[in-house]
């Protein structure tokens, strides 16, 4: 599955219309991408497991994750509430990420093989 990206640009100029994208995740520019390459993004599903970064701005730490639940906001933005272990204190944590900083792991949902 290709990464999440935001449409950063339009290209009228080609036949057919290319589009400009920003990758979320690697923070890099995917020039000239066709339609037929893109696609809405899809919320992640209630109870889905995730990896999260959990890391401070601009200092990456990925974690397993659980989605608890998500929100869209009025601009867009999809939130979502996670659970996490935070093995530096061995306990459970409960945090708010934007879709930027969650990644589902697909082909598993709910500990068990999807088919």
């Amino acid at each position: 599955f290709p990464p999440p990206a935001i449409i950063t640009g339009y290209g009228k100029e080609e036949s057919p219309a290319q589009y400009s994208l920003r990758n979320i995740f690697a923070n890099t520019n995917l020039p000239r991408v066709d339609l037929e390459f893109i696609h809405p993004y899809q919320v992640y599903e209630d109870e889905e497991r995730a990896s999260c970064n959990v890391g401070a701005l601009r200092k990456m730490r990925m974690t397993p994750c659980v989605i608890v639940s998500h929100s869209i906001g009025k601009s867009g933005l999809v939130l979502y509430q996670v659970s996490f272990m935070n093995d530096e204190e061995d306990m459970l944590v409960n945090d708010v990420l934007p879709f930027s900083r969650v990644r589902r792991i697909h082909g598993r949902r709910n500990g068990s093989r999807v088919i």
